[in-house]
């Protein structure tokens, strides 16, 4: 990408990588890692054309959501494929901006 001078970089991020959960304790470090990665590259990168930003997709009706969380209510929890629909036109969208982290609701909505 940086030799093309063009692109994006998009780390999944999650609420782990800014709440304490116990027993969670490499992926919500390694979620944060991937936000402080994204905020470097965008820096890093920037005047080559690349941008990099992260997206917490808040909770979805998954298997790894399912799994740690057996008692939650589905129909409380976003729809992946409406989050990836909403990842995807914050990637097409030249208003994401460089270096942020993005949280999106269980309605789709980016915050």
């Amino acid at each position: 990408m940086a030799l093309r001078e063009r692109g994006t970089i998009v780390h999944l991020s999650s609420d782990a990588s800014v709440n304490a959960y116990p027993h969670w304790g490499a992926y919500s470090v390694s979620k944060a890692a991937l936000d402080q990665l994204s905020r470097l590259w965008a820096a890093e990168l920037v005047e080559r054309g690349v941008r990099s930003f992260s997206v917490d997709p808040g909770e979805m009706d998954t298997q790894m959501h399912s799994a740690a969380m057996p008692d939650a209510d589905p129909k409380t929890l976003a729809r992946p494929e409406v989050v990836a629909v909403r990842i995807a036109a914050l990637i097409r969208s030249a208003a994401t901006a460089n270096g942020s982290r993005i949280v999106i609701d269980s309605e789709g909505a980016a915050s």
